[in-house]
């Protein structure tokens, strides 16, 4: 395996993953090809400066991850000791029709405005989600991480075999199941107050049952200096080791040619064509596709039979810097956001949530997070960019409409004239290669089944498959790591590293 040539296709955090662990292996970094569609590294961790002189980061991408992520939690602390920081997202308040009220109010009937059914009422949005969870599944209150002393596999066993009305959770759509334990109302306030749609949408109910009751624990870390540095820090070192990292490159089709495969590559508007032993595609479910449109040897076999079984989730942020944190300076009551604190809020407004990121020590500047919006939110935004949303841009400059529309929302939910901003940029995470912010399990499918075919998908091609789309934690950097390192150590033999904590 040492001397074969190898070529990764994708530097965001899982190819460069790959490609650094194989170093670490002993692999001659001479026989190792690191190819990149676009100008940078890093996928949907990108960390932005606002500012020139910007200390704060905003994190058009990737935010947060935990010490119950072990890949990511070593990488960032024991590998490369990346500086970092605590950090505790706070629910403050929210707007949704039209009321505004503090989120530790939800669970009084006469703040809040939905019409929830008499055994839904004073309960708080988080116990509304829990009595879901433990209606749907009524054993996972004894499982991990309810029960400290069970363990994450147990309760993800457990979830896998669960049946709800002689259906096992795999089959039903999570929106499915939600209308059958809560009321209608109950999944509008819990749409509203998650301020993601796709959660609560009907993608696979046993991994959005993973997702809530799994992937949510631990102490949660931002990277001081930004997400993008984990994936840079991998880079550096793949360079250090003497590999190379070819961006712009876009592979457009994959031929047998022996034992080998033939790749067609398009770089500096020429195509060009080379040979490689294997293949690892770390890339996203939208490029995979065309591949297989491109490539008649995709077509059969468990890759084109597995592709569709996830879909891309649209996202779109918008962050907004301004003179001064005129959130602290609203009166007193829901819409005031107190110094020093992390704070979130959510609306049923298209911007649906937004976050308080403090003040830049840099550059003086107040950074706020004035959208995160997903699904049928985003062709809201989308139109209001410069091109109407038919371009292939990923992220600019807030054109006047948006700036205009989010102003807008932004003093209507928090009841104040909001000033104008110093500077607003737009990304949307949708359009190409990406095809959307994180992927989402489609109903009727095994994840953890297709997660393992992807190691090896096409019989007879050294073709691996990792990253986040096809993994057992999507929309994490987890997720795309685990698919990796699971990739690793089944299709090339590699050894659990001696980092990794042995829970991971």
């Amino acid at each position: 395996m040492k001397h074969e040539h190898i070529t990764v296709v994708g530097a965001g955090v899982s190819g460069l993953y790959v490609a650094w662990r194989l170093l670490q292996a002993g692999h001659d970094p001479s026989r190792l090809t690191i190819l990149e569609a676009t100008d940078r590294i890093g996928g949907r961790l990108w960390s932005l400066r606002m500012q020139p002189d910007s200390s704060l980061p905003a994190e058009l991408g990737g935010m947060f991850f935990n010490d119950q992520q072990p890949l990511v939690y070593g990488l960032c602390s024991r590998v490369f000791d990346l500086p970092r920081e605590t950090v505790e997202p706070q629910p403050d308040f929210a707007w949704l029709r039209a009321t505004r009220f503090r989120i530790d109010r939800f669970s009084d009937p006469s703040v809040q405005p939905y019409k929830l059914a008499p055994d839904e009422r004073g309960l708080s949005y988080y116990q509304l989600l829990d009595l879901a969870c433990t209606r749907i599944a009524p054993e996972i209150k004894q499982l991990w991480p309810q029960d400290p002393h069970g363990s994450r596999e147990a309760t993800l066993d457990y979830l896998r075999k669960h049946e709800f009305d002689g259906r096992p959770l795999w089959r039903w759509g999570f929106w499915n199941l939600l209308s059958r334990v809560i009321s209608h109302e109950a999944w509008l306030a819990l749409r509203g107050m998650t301020g993601i749609y796709a959660l609560l949408a009907n993608w696979n109910a046993f991994d959005a049952m993973v997702s809530i009751v799994v992937e949510q624990s631990g102490k949660w870390y931002r990277l001081t200096h930004g997400y993008q540095h984990l994936p840079e820090a991998l880079a550096a070192a793949v360079e250090k080791a003497a590999a190379s990292i070819h961006r712009r490159h876009v592979l457009r089709r994959i031929e047998p040619a022996g034992n080998r495969l033939r790749l067609s590559v398009r770089a500096d508007g020429a195509d060009r064509e080379w040979e490689s032993d294997r293949l690892v595609l770390a890339i996203p479910r939208a490029p995979i596709v065309r591949l297989i449109e491109a490539s008649p040897a995709l077509r059969d076999g468990g890759l084109a039979a597995r592709v569709d079984s996830v879909e891309g989730a649209p996202a779109c942020k918008i962050f907004l810097s301004f003179d001064e944190p005129w959130w602290r300076n609203v009166p007193d009551g829901p819409g005031r956001i107190a110094a020093g604190t992390y704070g979130v809020s959510h609306t049923d407004l298209p911007m649906r949530q937004c976050y308080y990121l403090g003040v830049d020590e840099g550059s003086g500047q107040a950074l706020m997070m004035a959208s995160y919006a997903d699904t049928e939110a985003v062709s809201f935004w989308r139109a209001l960019t410069p091109d109407s949303g038919r371009g292939p841009a990923l992220e600019s400059d807030l054109s006047d409409l948006a700036l205009t529309e989010i102003r807008r929302e932004l003093s209507e939910m928090h009841g104040v004239d909001v000033p104008h901003p110093t500077a607003g940029r737009f990304i949307d995470w949708s359009v190409w290669p990406y095809g959307g912010g994180w992927h989402s399990w489609m109903p009727g499918w095994k994840s953890w089944e297709v997660t393992d075919a992807m190691c090896a998908p096409v019989p007879g091609l050294a073709l691996h498959v990792c990253g986040e789309s096809y993994s057992t934690a999507q929309g994490w950097s987890e997720g795309a790591l685990r698919s990796a390192e699971d990739m690793l150590r089944r299709c090339f033999d590699l050894a659990a590293p001696d980092w990794l904590d042995p829970a991971g």
